[in-house]
């Protein structure tokens, strides 16, 4: 995984907002684990493309949409002094794009601003290659 961002061959999943939760508990649950990335692609100019982490273990992410948060939070890390948490206020779209070979699934959680945040997680067996 070379380049952040939609790859035109792969399949995408748009996941409707009312099915958020459960569908995150159960990517959670398959993918608890696995190397993954964590990049930010901004609307703007200004913000860019970050890559905020790399090969770091993917713990879990989940929405909170009580009282109309739309807060999704992705959890990285192992261990305490590995560990870090991402927010991503007022999302307003979820996506998976499938693996394919020689890369791994890829979860997109979109914000009311436009800016993307990225999670590539590794093809099973593999590790996530710096950039």
């Amino acid at each position: 995984m070379t380049t952040p961002g939609p790859a035109p061959n792969r399949k995408t999943q748009n996941v409707a907002q009312d099915q958020w939760a459960p569908f995150l508990a159960d990517f959670t649950r398959e993918n608890r684990g696995a190397h993954a990335r964590l990049t930010v692609i901004g609307r703007d100019t200004e913000l860019g493309v970050r890559v905020e982490t790399e090969n770091r273990p993917f713990e879990g992410v989940s929405a909170d949409l009580k009282d109309g948060e739309r807060t999704v939070w992705i959890s990285l890390g192992s261990g305490t002094k590995d560990h870090m948490t991402h927010g991503v206020p007022r999302a307003t779209a979820i996506r998976t794009l499938a693996a394919t070979e020689g890369g791994g699934t890829v979860l997109e959680v979109e914000s009311e601003d436009g800016t993307k945040t990225l999670v590539e997680l590794a093809p099973e067996g593999y590790e996530l290659a710096a950039r």
